[in-house]
C-alpha cells in the first residue's frame, strides 16, 4: 500500500513539474493582444525597436476631453522607405505593439548603414483608407498597405493615402468629436541604418512630436449688443484628408468637399455656445476640420440673438467666411487651433438659414478677431513635465544701423518657477557686442496655474550692422569668429536660437539665395541651408518665393515647396518708402551629409529695403 502511495506521489510530483515547466516557457514568451512576443527571441533579420512620441496640446481647450485630443494610442503603423527624403521608396509596413510594460516596440527589418531610410510613424490610425483618388476602401493591415504601396516614394504615399471620405454629404455632425474617438496623427524620422542600437525619437532624444491630421476651430463672442447661441453649419469642407502631409502643401479638395450640420431642417446648434467671462463661447463644443484652402469658399453660419439700440432683440442667423483680421481668405491646416473671437455686431443677420447662405458674408458687419494657434510649427523638446518650444531656432535680419526687432516667440506649459534654470541670455561678449537682448528679456515667463493655455511670450534682440561678420566660418588675422545666440535655459531643457543678420536690401531689389552652398562672404547673397518649403508673412506682395529653376514662372509667390532644397527669395524693386516684410523657411539637414534624426528647423527671416530716396 504504502508503494503504491509513494508511487501516486511521484507522478503527480512529475505531472507538476510538467505543468510549472509549461507555464515558465508561457511567461518567458507573454504574447500580447497584438500577437507580438513580449521579450522572446526576435526573429533572425529583424531588430525591435522602442517608439517614443508625444502629441503637442491645443492650447485653446475642449470638453471633447484633453486625453481624447492628446492621446497617441500604443500600436502605431510604422513604415518604412529607403532613401533620401521624399524620393526614398516604400519598403515594409509594420504595426507596433504595447510591451507588458507599457512601452512601445515595432519589429522592423533590420538595414545596413551606407543608406539613408525614411520612417513614417502613424499614430492612432484608421480602421480603413483609401489612396489618391481610387474611392476604395481598404482595410488598414499590412497586406494592403504593402500592395498599395508597393514601389511608392515617401512622397507619393505622403500625397495619396487618406482617410476614408465621411460617411454622408452633408455630414451630420461633428467629425472625431465622440468620447475616445482619436485624431489621426503622424510623424517622420530620417536614421541610417536600423539596427538594435537605433529609437524612434529626435536626435536629442526627446520623443517626436506627432501632428493632428485635423485643425480645431471655435467661435466666441464679446459683443455687448450680442448673445451668441453656437454655430448651425460648416459649409464646402472637405470629407476626407491625408494621413500624412510631408512637404506642408495644401492637398486640393475643391470637388471633395461636404456641409456639417445636425439633420436637413437645422432643428438644433452644430458646436452649442456656453456662457464665459465677458461673453459667450463654443470651445467646449469645438469644430474639427481637415485641412484645405480657400478654393471652394468655405464659411460657417452662427445663430444669435441681437439686440438694436431701441434694445428689440432678436435671434438671427449670420454668414461668416473664414478670413483673417484684414479679411484675407484663411486657409485651415492641420494641427492647428483657429478661434473667431466676435467684438462689436454693427445690424441684424437673417430670419432663416437658407437666407444666410444665399447671402454674402456678413464678417463686416461682425467686428471680428482671429486667435490661431501655430505652435505645432515650433520646434518642441520636453520632459515628462512640460515642454519648451520656439517659433524658430534661427532668426536672419537685413537691416541697417542699430535695430530692435521681435526675434522668435517662446512657448511653455510650464508651472514650476524654478529658482536658478530660468534664464534667456545672450553670448553677445562673444560676438563684439553686435548684438543684444532688448530690455526686458531676461527669463522666460511661465505658465499661470489657472491658465489653460500655454504661454508664449515674444522676445526681441538689438541687431547691429556688423553682427554679418561674427559668424562661426570667419576670422579676422587668424582669430576665429562665433556665432550670435540666444540661450533658453528652464530646468534641465536648453535651447540654442542663432542670431544672424545682412546688409538692407536696396530700392533696385536683389535675389537671396537660400541654397546648400558654403558661403563666408557676408556680401553675397547666400545663406547655406537646406531647404523644404517657404511662406511670405501677411501676403507681401514685393516678395517672392521661387524655386532655383531657370524659366520657372509660379502663380503662387506666397508659399513654396522644393525637392532640391534650393529656394530663391525674390525683393523687387521699390519705387516707394522704405518697407519691411517676414518670410518663414523650413529646412532640414543636407541629404549628401551624414547626420541623421529629426533636424527640422524654422528660420525667420526679416527683410527691410531701402526707398527710392534712401540707399
Amino acid at each position: 500500500m504504502c508503494k503504491k502511495m509513494r508511487k501516486k506521489t511521484k507522478q503527480t510530483i512529475n505531472l507538476l513539474c510538467m505543468m510549472l515547466l509549461v507555464l515558465m516557457a508561457a511567461c518567458e514568451n507573454e504574447v500580447l493582444s497584438s500577437g507580438r512576443p513580449d521579450g522572446g527571441e526576435t526573429p533572425d533579420g529583424k531588430v525591435r525597436v522602442e517608439i517614443f512620441a508625444r502629441a503637442n496640446s491645443y492650447p485653446i481647450p475642449s470638453t471633447k476631453g484633453v486625453n481624447d485630443e492628446n492621446t497617441v494610442g500604443m500600436t502605431p503603423w510604422v513604415l518604412v522607405f529607403k532613401g533620401h527624403g521624399g524620393s526614398a521608396t516604400f519598403v515594409e509596413a509594420v504595426q507596433a505593439y504595447e510591451s507588458s510594460a507599457g512601452k512601445r516596440f515595432v519589429v522592423l527589418t533590420k538595414q545596413p548603414a551606407g543608406s539613408k531610410y525614411q520612417l513614417l510613424i502613424l499614430a492612432n490610425p484608421p480602421s480603413h483608407f483609401c489612396y489618391g483618388d481610387d474611392a476604395t476602401v481598404y482595410d488598414f493591415d499590412e497586406s494592403n498597405l504593402s500592395s498599395r504601396l508597393a514601389s511608392a516614394s515617401l512622397s507619393q504615399v505622403s500625397r495619396n493615402l487618406r482617410t476614408v471620405p465621411l460617411a454622408s454629404s452633408p455630414f451630420l455632425g461633428i467629425p472625431y468629436s465622440g468620447s475616445g474617438e482619436l485624431f489621426p496623427m503622424s510623424a517622420s524620422l530620417e536614421v541610417d541604418r536600423i539596427d538594435e542600437d537605433i529609437k524612434i525619437e529626435n536626435s536629442d532624444g526627446t520623443s517626436l512630436q506627432l501632428i493632428r491630421a485635423v485643425a480645431k476651430m471655435s467661435v466666441a463672442n464679446n459683443a455687448t449688443n450680442f448673445k451668441l447661441k453656437g454655430i448651425t453649419a460648416i459649409v464646402n469642407v472637405p470629407l476626407q484628408g491625408l494621413l500624412h502631409n510631408l512637404d506642408g502643401s495644401i492637398p486640393d479638395n475643391t470637388g471633395n468637399r461636404t456641409e456639417y450640420q445636425v439633420d436637413a431642417s437645422y432643428s438644433s446648434l452644430l458646436a452649442v455656445a456656453e456662457a464665459v467671462s465677458g461673453g459667450q463661447s463654443t470651445e467646449k463644443s469645438p469644430v474639427y476640420l481637415y485641412e484645405f484652402d480657400q478654393q471652394g469658399k468655405p464659411y460657417m453660419i452662427i445663430q444669435g440673438t441681437y439686440t438694436d439700440k431701441d434694445k428689440n432683440s432678436k435671434d438671427f442667423y449670420y454668414k461668416m467666411a473664414l478670413v483673417d483680421n484684414a479679411l484675407q481668405p484663411l486657409n485651415i491646416l492641420r494641427n492647428r487651433a483657429y478661434k473667431f473671437t466676435i467684438k462689436t455686431v454693427k445690424g441684424p443677420g437673417y430670419d432663416t438659414v437658407a437666407d444666410a447662405k444665399a447671402s454674402k458674408a456678413s464678417n463686416t458687419d461682425l467686428n471680428f478677431e482671429i486667435l490661431v494657434d501655430d505652435t505645432d510649427s515650433y520646434e518642441f523638446m520636453a520632459n515628462n513635465d512640460y515642454y519648451l518650444a520656439v517659433s524658430n531656432s534661427v532668426f536672419i535680419a537685413y537691416t541697417r544701423d542699430s535695430t530692435t526687432l521681435e526675434a522668435f516667440k517662446i512657448s511653455t506649459d510650464c508651472q514650476v518657477n524654478f529658482p536658478n534654470s530660468n534664464a534667456i541670455t545672450a553670448n553677445r561678449d562673444s560676438v563684439e557686442y553686435s548684438f543684444a537682448l532688448a530690455p526686458g528679456n531676461s527669463m522666460i515667463p511661465i505658465k499661470e496655474n489657472n491658465a489653460s493655455s500655454p504661454r508664449i511670450t515674444p522676445v526681441d534682440v538689438v541687431v547691429r550692422n556688423w553682427l554679418q561678420w561674427n559668424e562661426d566660418n570667419q576670422s579676422l588675422e587668424g582669430v576665429k569668429k562665433h556665432n550670435a545666440y540666444v540661450t533658453l535655459k528652464l530646468g534641465n531643457l536648453e535651447k540654442q536660437i542663432h542670431i544672424r543678420q545682412r546688409d538692407m536690401i536696396s530700392a533696385a531689389g536683389d535675389v537671396l539665395q537660400y541654397i546648400p552652398e558654403e558661403n563666408t562672404n557676408a556680401k553675397v547673397q547666400i545663406m547655406n541651408y537646406y531647404c523644404l518649403s517657404g511662406d511670405v508673412e501677411d501676403g507681401v506682395d514685393w516678395i517672392k518665393l521661387r524655386p532655383a529653376i531657370s524659366g520657372s514662372d509660379r502663380n503662387d509667390t506666397e508659399h513654396i515647396v522644393v525637392d532640391n532644397g534650393r529656394i530663391y527669395i525674390e525683393v523687387q524693386p521699390n519705387r516707394g518708402g522704405a518697407r519691411n516684410g517676414i518670410v518663414y523657411l523650413t529646412t532640414v539637414h543636407d541629404p549628401k551629409t551624414s547626420t541623421s534624426g529629426s533636424t527640422v528647423k524654422r528660420i525667420k527671416i526679416y527683410i527691410s529695403q531701402a526707398g527710392m530716396s534712401v540707399n
